[in-house]
C-alpha cells in the first residue's frame, strides 16, 4: 500500500515538473517573439525614419497630414501629403523632400461662379492666350496678360512681345499696369513650354524664381497666386521634340510644385484636367499642332479652375458647393 502511495506521489511530482517546464518554455518563447518583434520594428523605423511610439499611448508618425495641415520639423524639412490643401505656414528654411507634384497639388474644392474671374488675372504665354482667342466663358471677364513665345525670362527682362490683341508691349510694364488698375485677388501663372526649348532647366527655374520675387512684391498683400503645371502634349509632338517627354515634364512639374510650396503659393495640376489616361494631351482637347488647345480644352481648363480654388470668404461659391454660404 505504501508503495502505491509513493508511486502516486512520484507521478504527481513528475506532472508538476512537466507543467512547470512547459510554462517556462512558453514564457521564454513569448519573450523571444517579443524581442524579435521589437528588433524588426526598430530596423523598419531606422530605414523609414519613423520615430518610435512615445510613452503614455501617444505616437508620432510621418503619415500624410490631415487636410489643411502639414507636418514640419524644427530643422525645416516638411513632408507633404496627398491631402494637403494649399500652402501652409512654414519656417524660413522650410523644404520638402522628394516631392511628387500630385502630392502638393490643390485638390477639388467648392465650385465658383463665373464672377470669380472678374477678380482674376492670368499670366502666361500663347497657351494662355487661348482664353481670349476662343469664345470662352471668361473671355470678357478675366484680366489676361499672355504673350506669344513668352517665358519668365522675358518678364524679368521686360522684353516686348505680342499680347492677345497682337500689339507688341513691354511684358513686365504691361503686367504691372494691369495689376495696379485691377488689383486682382486671384493670379494664375503658367510658363514652361517656350523655356523648355530656349533655356536649360536650371536657367528656367532661376528666372521663374526672379519673376515670382518681382510679382509677389507688386501684388496686393492678400492675393492668391496659383502656379500651374506645364501642360501635356500629344505623342506626335513628343516624338518630334525630345525635351517634351513625359518623364521630363514630370520632373519639371515636381520642381514647380516644390517651388510653389516653399513660397507659400498654390499649385494646380492641369494634367488632371487636360491629359488622357496615357498621360498625353487628350485628343479631344488638342489643337492640330499637338501642343496648344482647342476650344474644348479651354472649357475643361476653366471647369478645372472653377472647382480647384483655395478657400476664401470673398469667393462666390455656387449653391451646393462645400463652402457655399448664403448671403446674410
Amino acid at each position: 500500500m505504501s508503495s502505491y502511495h509513493e508511486f502516486r506521489a512520484q507521478t504527481r511530482r513528475r506532472r508538476r515538473k512537466r507543467t512547470f517546464r512547459r510554462a517556462v518554455f512558453v514564457l521564454i518563447l513569448a519573450l523571444i517573439l517579443a524581442a524579435l518583434a521589437w528588433v524588426i520594428t526598430f530596423i523598419i523605423q531606422k530605414i523609414t525614419g519613423e520615430e518610435a511610439p512615445q510613452s503614455g499611448g501617444a505616437s508620432s508618425s510621418i503619415s500624410a497630414p490631415a487636410s489643411g495641415s502639414s507636418s514640419e520639423g524644427s530643422g525645416g524639412a516638411v513632408q507633404a501629403g496627398w491631402n494637403v490643401v494649399g500652402p501652409v505656414e512654414q519656417t524660413v528654411d522650410a523644404t520638402i523632400t522628394s516631392p511628387d507634384y500630385r502630392m502638393i497639388a490643390l485638390p477639388e474644392n467648392g465650385r465658383v461662379d463665373m464672377s470669380y474671374f472678374a477678380n482674376t488675372m492670368i499670366i502666361g504665354d500663347s497657351i494662355s492666350q487661348g482664353f481670349w482667342s476662343y469664345n470662352t466663358d471668361i473671355k470678357d471677364i478675366v484680366t489676361l496678360c499672355a504673350y506669344q513665345s513668352c517665358g519668365p525670362d522675358t518678364i524679368v527682362n521686360n522684353g516686348q512681345l505680342k499680347n492677345p490683341q497682337g500689339e507688341r508691349v513691354p511684358t513686365q510694364d504691361d503686367i504691372a499696369a494691369k495689376l495696379a488698375e485691377k488689383q486682382p485677388e486671384h493670379i494664375y501663372v503658367l510658363f514652361g513650354t517656350n523655356s523648355i526649348i530656349n533655356l536649360s532647366d536650371d536657367a528656367f527655374f532661376t528666372y521663374y524664381e526672379k519673376m515670382l520675387d518681382w510679382l509677389q512684391s507688386v501684388v496686393r498683400p492678400d492675393a492668391q497666386i496659383y502656379i500651374q503645371s506645364i501642360t501635356p502634349v500629344t505623342p506626335e509632338y513628343e516624338a518630334e521634340r525630345a525635351m517634351f517627354t513625359q518623364d521630363h515634364l514630370y520632373q519639371l512639374n515636381c520642381r514647380l510644385a516644390q517651388m510653389a510650396f516653399e513660397r507659400g503659393l498654390y499649385f494646380l495640376d492641369l494634367n488632371t484636367a487636360l491629359a488622357g489616361d496615357d498621360g498625353y494631351l487628350n485628343p479631344e482637347y488638342a489643337a492640330p499642332d499637338g501642343h496648344h488647345l482647342d476650344q474644348d480644352g479651354y472649357r475643361a481648363w476653366i471647369e478645372f479652375m472653377s472647382s480647384h480654388t483655395a478657400y476664401s470668404p470673398t469667393i462666390p461659391y455656387l449653391l451646393g458647393s462645400p463652402y457655399y454660404q448664403a448671403a446674410e
